[in-house]
């Protein structure tokens, strides 16, 4: 164990976000009518006067030898500047790579010219239950700090919040505020996870840590390409009906499938009942949306399916959702359908009967001016903003009625 600390702890890192904090300035029009005055904050382009910086502290570990760190999102979520400290006292600048706010998983990218020294990456597919792990971070600001403990559970889920999170390594290895986004080895030093949460009082010794297989895929995609590309099945599903006794039957409903998809390719069809996807059991249709979006493009999922004949495996194979696909996943789960003006803005062109969006009250002629807080001025630019929100499950949109806007969210699942 002490060689295995000795030969990473170099590579554990201290993360400094300084977040610029602008405050904003209220509309000085002068003149305008009541609307004016109501709402001009609203749409005229804002100003803010000098505000003032909040540091707030994490941990990372180094990747790679270019100087790529793995921490979590809400380490650095808020930053507007970086600063990542070493073990041998150095502090580097690093910019944001990529971001996933649905993992919670970021990538930082070091700006030195020397070769960095890094974590090699394990796996979490072959993790025991009972097997010894090392946490390393810097809890409260105590750089560096080394706990140890086991795997206390593999493939945990968990309750936060309003929020259920699926598929975590769970350990008792002391982890703290401060140990965010901070490595979990195992005994050979290699990189098993990435330490995310606590549950309830931070004594109880009751961890989370993303899987590094998991992590990895990211981190990826996020170095390559800024953001993570998913794969799309093509599938719709519902949670399985309550049993006599309200315990609920295991694995989700097939409620559609999208013809032309891989899905539909592969003979999947309505009222089939996935069980498993990839030897993991489905307990609900948001678990098996969270363990499809986590697959790759061009990969293949094996899905346990259940129907009258009896029980099959069939496999399917992800691929890249498009632009237009994005645009029709809106128009099917929200029912919204929009057009593009010559004034560069979106307007609602119709709205599906009994859908979503009519039963918050959208019309035909409403303007869509962002998607999850990202201004939108082309259907380009909202299929781009809307595949994003779709990793989260959630698009949420501002939309305009004459002076009036208002946020609507949405289930893009």
């Amino acid at each position: 164990m002490v060689a295995a600390v000795e030969k990473v702890r170099a590579a554990v890192v201290n993360v400094s976000a300084e977040e610029l904090v602008r405050i904003r300035v209220p509309s000085q029009r002068q003149g305008g009518d009541v609307a004016d005055l109501l709402f001009g904050d609203l749409f005229e382009r804002p100003r803010y006067r000098k505000g003032y910086q909040v540091t707030s502290l994490g941990s990372g570990v180094i990747v790679s030898p270019e100087g790529y760190v793995l921490t979590n999102n809400h380490v650095v979520e808020r930053g507007a500047r970086f600063r990542v400290g070493l073990l041998d006292g150095r502090e580097l600048t690093a910019k944001v790579v990529g971001t996933d706010p649905s993992s919670d998983l970021a990538v930082l990218k070091l700006e030195a010219q020397e070769r960095m020294p890094f974590v090699a990456p394990g796996r979490s597919d072959d993790l025991l239950i009972g097997e010894t792990v090392i946490a390393i971070g810097n809890p409260f600001g105590l750089s560096h700090t080394v706990t140890t403990g086991v795997v206390s559970a593999v493939h945990r889920n968990f309750k936060a919040g309003d929020r259920t999170l699926f598929d975590f390594v769970q350990t008792d290895a002391s982890i703290n505020p401060g140990n965010s986004g901070g490595p979990l080895l195992n005994i050979d030093g290699q990189l098993i996870g990435i330490n995310t949460a606590i549950l309830g009082d931070r004594n109880a010794g009751i961890g989370f840590a993303i899987p590094i297989d998991r992590a990895r895929r990211v981190a990826e995609d996020l170095i390559r390409h800024g953001e993570v590309r998913e794969g799309y099945l093509g599938l719709d599903v519902q949670d399985l009906k309550k049993k006599e006794g309200g315990r609920s039957a295991r694995g989700v409903v097939v409620a559609a499938v999208e013809p032309g998809s891989p899905a539909a390719s592969a003979g999947l069809r309505r009222g089939d009942v996935i069980e498993s996807v990839d030897g993991q059991p489905l307990e609900s249709a948001e678990e098996y949306r969270f363990r499809v979006r986590d697959l790759a493009i061009g990969e293949t999922a094996r899905l346990e399916v259940q129907r009258a004949g009896g029980r099959v495996a069939v496999p399917v194979k992800a691929v890249d959702l498009s632009p237009e696909r994005v645009e029709q996943l809106v128009a099917r789960r929200v029912g919204l359908d929009l057009a593009e003006t010559r004034a560069r803005v979106l307007v609602i062109r119709s709205v599906h009967r009994g859908s979503p969006a009519a039963r918050e009250g959208l019309e035909p002629g409403d303007l869509v001016r962002e998607v999850n807080s990202r201004e939108v001025t082309s259907l380009a630019e909202f299929r781009r903003q809307a595949g994003k929100a779709r990793r989260s499950g959630r698009i949420v949109l501002l939309v305009q009625r004459g002076y009036a806007a208002e946020r609507f969210a949405f289930d893009l699942d």
